[in-house]
């Protein structure tokens, strides 16, 4: 095709907008309908890392993205998606840092409100090398139940209000054990103590 066929053709280069018609991660092929819906051939989309630091997510089918192409369309890359009155932004706050999937998973950041909000439709599993930790002013499980799979050390006051139950016995050192106030520990003593088969009283 000749250059002079586009009149966006500026130093042998071409700026089209299309639509993706075939994706892959990293790649995809555009539709140029005021070109009689010409089909390029697959076209890298431009990412911040592709080498050491990876990223990489693929186009959506019918997306409209912007594109730079030599002047015969035979070569190019995908500049990138745009907004448009069809496809409008999820959010109208310049604060708010937003991505949304299409099963409805979000990550979202509001700048104004310092909220970082994560919404996961389905499971999150965060994988560890080393030690994690999180530092808050305080911390919710909000669930009806929690599962901690190794050793578990509370350097603090366990507070228990909905009642305990286990198995495995239990071992305490140090400190004092009590319930409603009588001393049940090592250092317990028992009253109305008397030869025989009689019961002592309870502990003291």
């Amino acid at each position: 095709m000749s250059a002079g066929l586009f009149k966006d053709d500026v130093g042998g280069c071409v700026y089209k907008k299309g639509l993706v018609v075939q994706s892959k991660p990293g790649f995809a092929k555009v539709r140029f309908d005021d070109l009689d819906g010409l089909v390029t051939d697959w076209l890298p989309t431009t990412h911040a890392n592709t080498q050491n630091n990876k990223d990489v997510e693929a186009l959506d089918i019918g997306a409209q993205v912007s594109c730079l192409l030599d002047a015969r369309m035979e070569d190019g890359c995908i500049l990138g998606a745009h907004y448009s009155n069809a496809d409008a932004p999820p959010v109208a706050s310049n604060d708010k840092w937003h991505k949304r999937f299409k099963d409805g998973t979000t990550l979202e950041y509001d700048r104004a409100a310092h909220a970082l909000v994560v919404s996961v439709r389905g499971t999150l599993t965060a994988i560890v090398d080393g030690a994690a930790t999180i530092q808050a002013a305080s911390v919710t499980l909000d669930t009806p139940s929690t599962t901690c799979t190794g050793n578990l050390t509370v350097n603090g006051l366990a507070a228990i209000k909905g009642g305990m139950t286990g198995s495995g016995g239990a071992s305490f050192s140090g400190g004092a054990v009590t319930h409603n106030g009588a001393n049940i520990g090592a250092s317990h003593v028992h009253g109305g103590i008397y030869p025989g088969g009689s019961s002592t009283d309870g502990p003291r």
